[in-house]
């Protein structure tokens, strides 16, 4: 009884933590070369209690047949240029944890590269819904090579810049609550 007790607490804790931990915005470059997708990208927490705040997060990777394995994977905290050591990598997903001062913002720079075994690539929009809360603002970028021929995307992008051996699509959003991830199905061009 007394072990109950005590994961109650702690795991109200946690609750009442995560509730003062607000992830607010995205910036994330992506990036198709080769047989594989790089993500590059600057993540925004906000701390709203006058407390500091600790917290382990978790980040999915997509897995199925068509991906595989992440690798180069890297957590900066961007304010004081420090690499998270404390990094967990599983299959599926990483965990770390975060550390923010009371009320004030961190930002993270996270990246990775995964191999792509077909032709689709992906990154996992849809846990934000887990914040409860929609992003205040989204910057994206897809950075495509001109030998490939994108069949479909799951966002159709805001803008398109051409150059001379690739395209680089935008998208910019607010109040954005993703209700599917990001996906890119491409294929080869015919010579």
């Amino acid at each position: 009884m007394k072990y109950i007790i005590i994961f109650i607490l702690l795991f109200s804790f946690q609750l009442i933590q995560a509730k003062d931990l607000q992830f607010f915005r995205e910036d994330l470059s992506f990036e198709i070369k080769e047989d594989h997708f790089y993500v590059n990208g600057l993540y925004y927490f906000r701390n709203t209690s006058n407390k500091e705040l600790k917290q382990r997060l978790i980040y999915p990777f997509p897995q199925n047949s068509a991906y595989g394995k992440v690798d180069s994977l890297f957590v900066i905290n961007v304010i004081d240029s420090t690499i998270t050591t404390n990094i967990q990598k599983r299959e599926n997903c990483t965990s770390f944890t975060i550390q923010i001062d009371p009320d004030s913002t961190a930002i993270y720079r996270i990246g990775y590269r995964q191999k792509l075994k077909g032709k689709k690539a992906e990154y996992i929009l849809t846990t934000t819904q887990t914040w409860s809360r929609p992003f205040e603002q989204v910057n994206y970028t897809l950075t495509f090579p001109k030998e490939l021929f994108l069949d479909s995307l799951s966002y159709m992008p805001d803008s398109l810049r051409e150059e001379s051996n690739k395209y680089i699509f935008f998208w910019y959003k607010e109040n954005f609550m993703p209700d599917r991830n990001f996906k890119i199905h491409f294929s080869k061009k015919e010579n």
